[in-house]
């Protein structure tokens, strides 16, 4: 799997921010730094870094030696959830890589997480008051978002509200708080410290809602993973919750499903079938737009610039990655 998916004219930062996360991994426990290295190489958007760059130039800031450290400890801390997340999951891939405790072993993947953890905090610990508190908030958040996630596993119920506070926690908050950081580094008011957090709050709830029609809708080989690995895993989503709401007989088959601890591929095939004909995809892609022209409000004020340009781009990329 690629690191960059769209090209929004800051790749030199961004490989500046994955130099400076292989650097941190080294360690003197030589399959430490081959297990971070392993998920790091994996690759990914990049959405975090990518949010702490272009807010930090939308408000003129040019402080690029902390900017990209602390934009590789935050997408070291985002390294480290996915590790924990996978064995959580029972998942078997992760962007297209055997996920980290199928390829070294459950004991191994669970220190890697803690030692990524601990080489974010040992960088995040050198900046001020406002941005560790920014970071141990979001950090807070994910825990919080998984937890909540894993007590309604195999839920049949699961509202949209519920749905929402989780994607909330566990992806939108710290992209939230990326945008944030590249504003603190910047000196930028409390204002511009509100609205660039809503704008990337709201980003990361639309890009979570297109994550979550891409496991039902995408093309594996792109997601470097099998389709409706959230329905294996027993997580219900957006397009499946409105499918549930839409059709009485399609609620049925959900609480059915979700009754079966191990459901055949017969039985995920044919419930990911039955969301795709709903009409579902579409309407939770609608709601998709609905956040992410949200999050272009929060920033309309910003001086024109092409990063600020680029910030009203990346909500674009975002939709049309599930079109």
């Amino acid at each position: 799997m690629g690191t960059k998916s769209w090209d929004l004219g800051i790749n030199e930062e961004l490989e500046k921010v994955e130099r400076r996360m292989k650097e941190l991994v080294s360690s003197s426990q030589r399959l430490l730094t081959d297990i971070s290295l392993h998920v790091i190489d994996a690759g990914g958007k990049r959405l975090r870094p990518t949010l702490s760059i272009l807010s930090h130039h939308a408000l003129h800031g040019n402080d690029l030696v902390r900017l990209i450290d602390i934009s590789a400890a935050m997408e070291l801390i985002h390294s480290a959830t996915l590790v924990h997340d996978d064995i959580n999951d029972g998942a078997e891939m992760r962007r297209g890589k055997k996920a980290a405790y199928r390829k070294y072993g459950l004991h191994e993947a669970i220190v890697t997480g803690d030692f990524l953890f601990a080489r974010a905090f040992y960088i995040g610990g050198t900046f001020g008051k406002k941005i560790v508190e920014l970071v141990a908030e979001s950090t807070t958040h994910v825990a919080e978002g998984e937890m909540m996630q894993y007590a309604h596993r195999k839920d049949p119920k699961l509202s949209v509200d519920q749905y929402l506070k989780i994607i909330e926690g566990k992806t939108a908050y710290p992209i939230r708080t990326a945008a944030q950081l590249g504003v603190c580094l910047a000196e930028g008011s409390s204002e511009d410290l509100r609205n660039f957090g809503e704008y990337g709050l709201n980003l990361g709830i639309a890009f979570q809602i297109v994550d979550d029609i891409l496991d039902i809708n995408g093309n594996e080989q792109n997601l470097g993973k099998m389709i409706g690995s959230d329905l294996r895993e027993g997580n219900l989503t957006l397009p499946v919750i409105l499918a549930r709401d839409h059709d009485k007989e399609i609620g049925k088959h959900i609480r059915e499903f979700m009754k079966d601890e191990k459901p055949d591929e017969k039985k995920i095939t044919d419930c990911l079938e039955m969301v795709r004909k709903s009409g579902a995809i579409k309407n939770s892609l609608e709601i998709a737009k609905g956040y992410a022209e949200g999050a272009k409000e929060y920033i309309e004020h910003v001086s024109a610039s092409k990063y600020h340009e680029r910030l009203m781009e990346l909500t674009e990329l975002v939709i049309n990655r599930a079109t």
